[in-house]
C-alpha cells in the first residue's frame, strides 16, 4: 500500500521508471514493511499521499508533518476499486507531534493508481461527517435466506477476529420458516480513540445445516465501511471474504445479502 503516483515528464518517463524498478528489486526485504512520506503544505494544513496498489499487510507508515499542531481530519481513497480498499490501525503521534504513524493493510485487488490521501489540519480535530459514527452506534442490515424450510442457520459476526472498530456483532442460530426468511444482522460501530480515523466493519460467517444436522453449505460475507467516514454496505465477495462452499451461494439484491440454496 505504499507507492506514490509519480509525475514524470515525457522525456524522462522511461528512464525514471526503469530506475524505480531497479531500486525496488534490490531493496532489502525489511524495507517492504515500512514507508515514510512527507506531508505537503504549511503550518495550518497539509496532505500526504500513500499508494495502495497491489495490496499490503500490516505496513508501518510514518508521515512527516509540517507542524506539531496538526491532527488527522480526513482520509480519502482515490482510484480504488476493491469493496474495502484499505484499513488503518494503530494510529499514533510521535516526536512531539511532528510525525503521524499508522499501520496500513490494503486489498490486493487495488489497481495501479490506487492511493489514499490523508489530510491534516491545525488545532482541534474537524467534526466528523455523520457517517463516521460515534461510540456504540448500531449498524444493521437485513439478509434473506432462500434455503428451504427447517434449515438451521448460524450467523457469526467477527468470526475468527476478522473485524475492525466494531463490537457486539450478531451471533445467532435460527431455524428457517421457508424461502424468503429475513433476519437482521449488524454490530455496534466504535467511533472513539484511533477508530475515529479507521473503517468499521465485520465479517459474518454463515453455515446452513439440514434437519439431520448435516452442513449443506457455508461462507462469509462482509458488512461495513468501504472508506474512512464512509457509508455501510454489504458484500458477498471481497479480498477479505471466504468463498462460498457446498450447496449455497451469496448474492446482493438491492444492496442486501441474499443466501440461496443450490439444488
Amino acid at each position: 500500500m505504499s507507492s506514490y503516483r509519480s509525475l514524470f515528464s515525457t522525456v524522462g518517463a522511461v528512464t525514471a521508471l526503469t530506475c524505480a524498478a531497479t531500486l525496488a528489486a534490490t531493496a532489502p526485504a525489511s524495507a517492504a514493511g515500512r514507508q515514510s512520506v512527507r506531508c505537503v503544505g504549511g503550518a495550518d494544513f497539509c496532505t500526504a499521499t500513500v499508494g495502495i496498489a497491489d495490496g499490503a499487510t500490516n505496513k508501518r507508515v510514518t508521515v512527516d508533518l509540517t507542524d506539531t499542531d496538526l491532527k488527522l481530519v480526513k482520509v480519502t481513497a482515490l482510484d480504488a476499486l476493491a469493496e474495502r480498499p484499505y484499513v488503518l490501525t494503530k494510529t499514533s503521534s510521535r516526536l512531539g507531534g511532528s510525525q503521524f504513524r499508522f499501520t496500513l493493510t490494503a486489498a490486493k485487488a487495488n489497481p495501479k493508481r490506487a492511493r489514499i490521501v490523508l489530510q491534516f489540519a491545525a488545532g482541534r480535530r474537524a467534526p466528523l461527517p455523520t457517517g463516521g459514527g460515534l461510540l456504540r452506534s448500531w449498524r444493521t442490515e437485513q439478509a434473506t435466506f432462500n434455503v428451504g424450510k427447517g434449515m438451521t442457520v448460524t450467523i457469526q459476526g467477527g468470526g475468527g477476529g476478522t473485524s475492525n472498530c466494531s463490537r457486539d456483532e450478531t451471533n445467532e442460530t435460527f431455524s428457517t420458516t421457508g424461502d424468503g426468511d429475513r433476519h437482521q444482522y449488524g454490530f455496534y460501530s466504535v467511533g472513539s480513540g484511533s477508530c475515529l480515523y479507521e473503517m468499521s466493519w465485520s465479517n459474518f460467517n454463515v453455515s446452513v445445516k439440514d434437519a439431520a444436522g448435516k452442513e449443506i453449505g457455508s461462507g462469509t460475507f462482509t458488512y461495513g465501511q468501504g472508506a474512512t467516514f464512509g457509508g455501510y454496505n454489504a458484500s458477498c465477495r471481497d479480498p477479505w471474504s471466504k468463498g462460498w462452499r457446498g450447496s449455497i451461494n451469496c448474492d446482493l439484491t438491492d444492496g442486501q445479502i441474499t443466501i440461496d440454496r443450490i439444488y
